[in-house]
């Protein structure tokens, strides 16, 4: 299925300049087009040279325009509109509350239309290849790694975690070419995160990058680039929309991975299972006093 193009322009925006930022502007001022488009009249339409439709496709991530035209074409029935809605004094708590939700489940939506199986399946193969997984974040984004790795720790790789910057970076240094790593940043531009990347890549190890910014430092950096799309309201930071889709995302590769090596991650599961059930007290048994 064509990812939608609205959504990825969107996690470009940012950063375009010049021609690219022209034809984006184009595109989600003009939401509609047709089978009769042609990459002449696009780019007569957005006073741009041809090239520079075709660069601009292949920046995000289309192999070439027929591919970048249909994306065009089946967008244009989904809304990019109001995705994320402000609170106001004026709203009552449940209006409040049906808002945030709304909110969530937008960043779901829309992260979920940028996917390709291409992408995920390059994403899962790197990491059913490796011996290890480690888990890189720092501020709200170590909040996904450390999900990542509490989810992974149910599998039969070996995974890693620590919070502080410093160990991250040992951890980086310590691993190798037959390990992965996924690094999670939603700006793609912090520069601790940046020289982690830096290490792993010195290292040869394989690197799959979670960020909100596909043409971010990060996401050009990275093998395998998967993007999480946010947005930000007067009181909640565009941030926190990420860690939802991203903390998805990193789902999404336990659950494929898992479900692909159903056997081992089965006993691995009953392992942990039978260890996690005995810190549980048994109804029937009086506390201890």
């Amino acid at each position: 299925m064509a990812k939608n193009i609205n959504y990825v322009i969107q996690s470009y925006y940012h950063n375009l300049k010049g021609s690219y930022k022209e034809i984006a502007d184009y595109i989600l001022e003009h939401p509609t087009f047709d089978s009769s488009l042609t990459i002449n009249s696009l780019a007569e339409c957005c006073e741009v040279s041809i090239s520079s439709i075709s660069r601009f496709a292949k920046m995000l991530g289309f192999k070439n325009f027929q591919d970048f035209k249909l994306s065009l074409i089946t967008s244009s029935s989904d809304s990019t509109d109001s995705l994320f809605q402000d609170i106001t004094a004026n709203d009552s708590y449940i209006t409040m509350t049906k808002k945030i939700f709304n909110g969530n489940m937008s960043t779901l939506k829309a992260t979920e239309k940028v996917l390709t199986e291409r992408q995920l399946e390059a994403a899962t193969s790197l990491i059913n290849s490796s011996n290890s997984i480690g888990f890189f974040g720092l501020g709200a984004s170590g909040i996904v790694a450390q999900d990542g790795f509490h989810k992974f720790l149910r599998s039969d790789k070996k995974a890693y975690y620590v919070a502080d910057f410093h160990m991250q970076l040992m951890m980086a240094t310590k691993m190798g070419k037959d390990d992965c790593a996924v690094v999670i940043s939603h700006s793609g531009e912090n520069r601790d995160t940046l020289q982690i990347v830096s290490e792993l890549k010195k290292n040869q190890v394989k690197v799959i990058g979670i960020t909100s910014y596909g043409n971010s430092t990060l996401a050009a950096k990275v093998d395998v680039s998967l993007l999480s799309i946010s947005d930000e309201t007067q009181y909640q930071n565009e941030t926190l929309h990420a860690i939802i889709s991203q903390i998805s995302l990193v789902d999404t590769l336990f659950m494929i991975t898992a479900v692909h090596d159903a056997k081992q991650t089965s006993t691995v599961f009953k392992e942990i299972r039978k260890t996690i059930n005995l810190t549980r007290r048994n109804p029937s048994e009086k506390p201890q006093k």
